[in-house]
């Protein structure tokens, strides 16, 4: 970034006490970048929950629209981009596309960049760590939203039918935020 460019980042992800996910591990980087951050905690946990145990809250979509108005009321809702993670409610989920869909009105170059965190494979079984009741709302609302999705591969499976036809395509081809690069 140039001096003097501000550029703002709206993060809707996680919140640990213990540990560095979500937006304990996005913040700061963003911060030392030169990024202005603006975090919304979509969940407050003890821990991650790969722990045996953890507790904690999860906001809904009305406590998200409730903050979203105070940003808009004091005219502090400008972004250049949005990045999401790490969340356990649906209505929480379709209320983030709403929001994305809004900013993007006010801001025609905003990127919205969205790590869909679902799960995972563990000895090449698939397995959710979210309910699974957000895989339709990802497929059907978020990824056609986001502008950069960073899927791991049990992810990037559950949210698109055709990822294993368009991996063998690429063959030697990396695709590095949605551009070809040649190996």
């Amino acid at each position: 970034m140039e001096t003097g460019e501000e550029c703002r980042v709206l993060s809707i992800q996680s919140h640990v006490v213990r540990g560095y996910v979500g937006n304990r591990a996005a913040a700061f980087p963003l911060q030392v970048l030169g990024f202005e951050i603006d975090t919304v905690n979509s969940v407050q946990f003890s821990n991650h929950t790969g722990y045996d145990y953890w507790k904690g809250q999860v906001l809904n979509s009305d406590e998200l629209h409730e903050l979203y108005e105070g940003l808009k009321l004091n005219n502090v809702n400008h972004y250049d981009y949005v990045l999401t993670g790490y969340t356990r409610d649906k209505s929480f989920l379709a209320m983030v596309v709403d929001i994305v869909q809004e900013l993007k009105q006010q801001n025609s170059n905003l990127v919205y960049v969205c790590d869909p965190v679902m799960g995972d494979k563990w000895s090449g079984e698939g397995y959710m760590y979210v309910p699974e009741d957000l895989l339709p709302v990802y497929k059907n609302k978020v990824v056609p939203v986001a502008d950069i999705i960073t899927p791991n591969q049990f992810e990037a499976e559950s949210t698109s039918s055709n990822v294993r036809v368009r991996v063998q395509r690429l063959q030697e081809e990396r695709v590095i935020e949605g551009s070809k690069i040649k190996q």
